[in-house]
């Protein structure tokens, strides 16, 4: 908890789900409880959820809109910036001694916003948040940035428990290609009307010159298909959203190039932003995992949209997204199983000593003309992964930022120099 997620920054909120004075989204940092709250002058501030008199709770709705928060216990209250407003027997029982100011509640140190997508870190030393998304932002803007609207979260918090340690959805999801047509057959073949790189049900074939596996960028992971339109392979009925797509690829390419526009925008994408945030363009679904305790995370998903997307696109994708990746979705139950089972069989002790074996494309990787990072080739690679247990153990050996290793390999901030 202290060295990865006390010190990295975190997801905190989508603009769009506070979007007026006063609104309020209640998320975590980690194990730490965290309010998140529209101010007056359209900032927006984030407070650990403790009261600073014994540490109770003082917002238990997931969201809203609040003028104060008030403690349960014993009716501490606090303004939206995080002051001290009110104190029952503040005169009577303090004798008019409290000094409010040093009351107040405890803000997230650091409070920062990526076009749209707000983050907090405790740690003062930390890099800013442009920063420390590096060239991470040429993948992001695919999806944040695409179109002139911006994008949004759609619906309700989808919340689901489940029993494994957090780093093993994040590596699923970073670079894992290779599960897909075997974990996901049955899903696959109930719901997939279009070609991913070659990938079959049962794993049978796979197309490596239609894929990256990108990392090599301070601990961030993008997977890729390369066709412009595969991220919707998995939508029973696609046509209304290649339609979207057709109608607007030429905005794309002139707000992001040629390979952005005509390859990524559209294509299946897995982005990992370390250590708990993924995204994923085209299956439309937006994630973070909230460790709970050795075993147990708690894992929250969204449906993504442009906000210039059609209104029916726009259902069709939530609905899609419930389909495929919801609470009852047919390839999170593949993946929650086998999340679990790699788990609890990892508590045993001889198993707890076998070692990971993580390597696919291993020596196979290396730099391209234009775009960020080290790049493997394809869908299906474990490239993605060994760069992810890196990051982790990075920061785990680091006393403090200062020691944490950076490798922004193949920068673009270098490329535009070079060519200069």
């Amino acid at each position: 908890m202290e060295r990865i997620f006390g010190r990295c920054w975190l997801f905190l909120v989508h603009t769009s789900q506070i979007p007026k004075t006063g609104d309020y989204f209640r998320t975590f940092m980690g194990e730490d409880d965290v309010i998140v709250i529209r101010q007056k002058d359209g900032s927006i501030k984030a407070f650990l959820n403790s009261c600073t008199h014994r540490g109770n709770r003082v917002c238990r709705a997931d969201r809203g809109n609040a003028r104060a928060f008030t403690c349960n216990y014993h009716g501490w209250s606090f303004a939206p910036d995080g002051a001290l407003a009110g104190v029952p027997l503040e005169n009577e029982a303090y004798f008019g001694k409290l000094d409010r100011s040093k009351f107040g509640l405890v803000p997230v140190t650091k409070v920062s916003e990526y076009k749209g997508l707000v983050f907090g870190c405790w740690d003062a030393n930390s890099p800013s948040l442009e920063d420390y998304l590096g060239d991470a932002k040429f993948f992001l803007d695919v999806w944040l940035d695409a179109m002139p609207g911006g994008s949004a979260l759609l619906g309700e918090t989808q919340k689901m428990v489940l029993g494994t340690n957090w780093k093993l959805p994040v590596e699923n999801v970073c670079g894992d290609g290779y599960h897909l047509g075997w974990a996901h057959a049955g899903a696959m073949s109930a719901v997939q009307s279009m070609d991913l790189t070659g990938l079959n049900v049962g794993n049978s074939g796979v197309d490596l010159d239609g894929g990256l596996s990108v990392a090599g960028m301070n601990g961030h992971m993008v997977l890729s298909a390369l066709d412009g339109v595969s991220g919707y392979a998995f939508y029973p009925d696609p046509k209304p959203i290649l339609e979207y797509l057709e109608a607007n690829r030429q905005t794309v390419i002139d707000r992001l190039g040629e390979v952005r526009g005509k390859q990524v925008w559209g294509a299946q994408v897995n982005i990992t932003i370390f250590p708990n945030l993924q995204l994923l363009p085209g299956l439309n679904w937006f994630r973070v995992y909230h460790p709970k305790g050795p075993g147990q995370i708690e894992q929250w998903t969204w449906a993504m949209a442009e906000n210039d997307m059609p209104e029916a696109v726009k259902a069709q994708i939530l609905e899609n997204q419930c389909l495929t990746f919801g609470l009852a979705g047919l390839f999170d139950n593949d993946d929650g199983d086998n999340l679990t089972a790699c788990t609890e069989q990892s508590r045993g002790w001889r198993t707890a000593q076998m070692d990971v074996y993580t390597n696919m494309a291993l020596g196979r990787s290396g730099k391209r003309e234009g775009l960020p990072g080290d790049i493997a080739a394809g869908l299906v690679s474990e490239h993605n992964q060994r760069y992810f247990y890196r990051r982790w153990q990075e920061h785990m050996m680091a006393e403090t930022w200062a020691e944490v290793p950076t490798y922004n390999i193949n920068s673009l901030t270098a490329q535009e120099a070079e060519h200069a």
